[in-house]
């Protein structure tokens, strides 16, 4: 019998199940070292709780589970005071499970409370965040480009457009640093080691760029072509179109997104593997999760990894003549 099918639990909480005879059918313990303080001994299948469970708790503990054989259910946090350590606060759920007439068993969930509080912690943050600071610069952007659509802006002189888009990239920025806050508070300690940028420069006069959003790969163009104009750039919004291209083309530098609804980034670098197509690759993603940045080094064509927006300075090092 699998305890997990009866309890609602997290995979690492320790658990016991007891039958009518306050002996143990089954148990599994995730960390001796937060429930220790709740025993006295290691437990053994076929003995009774008594034999386990600490003295000064055998009693309150003994009568719950009678109680759960008669149908009742309990949800009790205990704070166990510590010696010289931080206390220790335990979420214990006895829930009854009868399996059949004959066959009746208690539940012995144990969680570690103080787990759990951490991460309620962490998501009331995130929640605060999203809500409070990540909406403000939003809906001044929304403002600042709706002013873009007044009868009045056909008189706005240059130098007053210029002001009102600096203003809307300042809050961009604004809302960029938030996103990034936001990430680096569930990825506190999965910072990926960074991709080491190759001594060797090789002239990519041949530049391929692959992003299903149009507006994303003229932009990119631009870029790429303002200070290289010797440059031959080809664009495609379509993965499967630009695969089509390299049958008969071989481009020196790709830029990839990884975010594509037809095809995505990594399916094409791993049909370019199947096709043996040694072509340098640098992704180029609105992505700040570092489990990507981990999963794209373990493609070999790839030689680095760029967030957006794209400048010219990320990319000079990869496309200067």
């Amino acid at each position: 019998m699998k305890l997990n099918a009866h309890c609602d639990c997290y995979d690492d909480n320790s658990y016991f199940l007891f039958d009518k005879k306050n002996q143990i059918t089954f148990f599994k313990i995730h960390s001796i070292e937060k429930i220790g303080y709740l025993l006295d001994k290691s437990p053994v299948v076929g003995e009774s709780f008594v034999e386990f469970i600490s003295q000064k708790y055998v009693k309150s503990f003994d009568g719950l589970v009678a109680r759960c054989f008669q149908g009742k259910s309990f949800n009790i946090e205990k704070r166990l005071k510590i010696q010289d350590k931080d206390d220790v606060l335990l979420q214990i759920v006895l829930t009854p499970v009868f399996a059949a007439p004959d066959q009746q068993y208690v539940s012995c969930t144990i969680i570690e409370s103080n787990r759990k509080t951490s991460q309620m912690k962490l998501l009331d943050e995130y929640s605060h965040l999203a809500s409070h600071d990540l909406r403000a610069p939003i809906t001044n952007i929304l403002s600042l480009s709706s002013l873009l659509n007044y009868s009045e802006m056909e008189s706005f002189d240059t130098g007053k457009v210029r002001e009102l888009l600096k203003d809307i990239n300042f809050q961009a920025e604004k809302l960029d640093d938030i996103i990034k806050m936001l990430n680096r508070l569930i990825n506190k300690d999965d910072a990926p080691d960074d991709f080491t940028v190759e001594t060797t420069k090789t002239d990519s006069k041949h530049i391929m760029l692959v992003d299903d959003d149009p507006l994303t790969n003229k932009l990119h163009h631009m870029i790429i072509t303002k200070y290289n104009k010797n440059k031959r750039v080809v664009q495609f919004d379509s993965p499967v179109l630009a695969l089509e291209y390299l049958d008969d083309n071989r481009p020196d530098l790709i830029l990839l997104d990884l975010n594509m609804p037809e095809m995505d980034g990594w399916a094409f670098l791993r049909r370019l593997e199947e096709l043996h197509m040694k072509i340098d690759v640098v992704i180029i993603s609105s992505t700040i999760d570092p489990a990507e940045r981990v999963r794209a080094q373990s493609f070999k064509a790839v030689k680095d990894f760029l967030t957006k927006p794209l400048t010219y300075d990320k990319i000079k090092h990869l496309v200067d003549s």
